[in-house]
C-alpha cells in the first residue's frame, strides 16, 4: 500500500495583503493615508494598520509590531492545533477487495503530487472583530473546505483600528505542507 507522508511545516509563514513585491522588509511600507469626515473607511491591509487587530492572548503586547508578531503566532499555533493531517493522506478513497477478510474495504488513495503545497485562506476581521469575507484556493477541493473551516474557527478579535475608527482589515493566511 502506497502512503502518502505528510509533514506540515511547524513554521507556517503568515502573510498579510500589505506585502510589496518581493520586498523582504521586517516593517512594512507605510502610506499617508487622508481621511475626511465624510470618508467612509473600507478595507485597510494588515500590513499597514495603525492599531492592528488583536487576537487572544496578545492584548498585553506593548507596541504594533509585537502584537502583529504575537497574531502571527497564534495564527501558527491555531493551524498547528486545528489542522486535520490526515485529511491530506486520504482525499479521496477507493474500493479494494480484502482477502484476509473476504470483503471490500474503503481505502485511502493518494491524490497530491509529491512536493511543496499551499492552502491560501484570505479574510477579513471586521469592525467587530469577527472573521468574515473567506476565501480559499487549494489544490483539491476538499483541502478548500479544511482551509474555510479553519479560518471559521478563529475567535473573535479586537477589531483593528484606523484614525482611532474600527475598520476591516484584510489578511492572508498560507498553509505550507510537503507531500512526500
Amino acid at each position: 500500500m502506497k502512503k502518502t507522508l505528510l509533514i506540515v511545516f511547524a513554521l507556517v509563514s503568515v502573510l498579510s495583503y500589505g506585502q510589496e513585491n518581493g520586498k523582504n522588509t521586517n516593517e512594512p511600507e507605510l502610506r499617508e493615508i487622508n481621511l475626511n469626515e465624510t470618508e467612509k473607511i473600507k478595507d485597510v491591509p494588515f500590513a499597514i494598520i495603525e492599531d492592528v487587530p488583536v487576537f487572544p492572548g496578545c492584548e498585553s503586547e506593548s507596541n504594533s509590531r509585537d502584537k502583529k508578531m504575537c497574531m502571527n503566532r497564534m495564527m501558527r499555533k491555531h493551524i498547528i492545533t486545528h489542522f486535520d493531517v490526515d485529511l491530506v493522506n486520504c482525499l479521496e478513497t477507493e474500493m479494494v477487495y480484502n482477502r484476509e477478510k473476504d470483503i471490500d474495504e474503503e481505502k485511502c488513495k493518494p491524490v497530491l503530487s509529491r512536493g511543496k503545497k499551499v492552502i491560501y485562506i484570505q479574510f477579513k476581521i471586521d469592525q467587530y472583530g469577527e472573521v468574515v469575507d473567506i476565501t480559499v484556493r487549494a489544490p483539491h477541493p476538499r483541502l478548500e473546505d479544511e482551509g474555510r473551516r479553519i479560518a471559521e474557527l478563529l475567535p473573535k478579535m479586537i477589531p483593528g483600528k484606523l484614525k482611532g475608527k474600527p475598520v476591516k482589515v484584510g489578511y492572508t493566511l498560507p498553509i505550507t505542507f510537503r507531500v512526500r
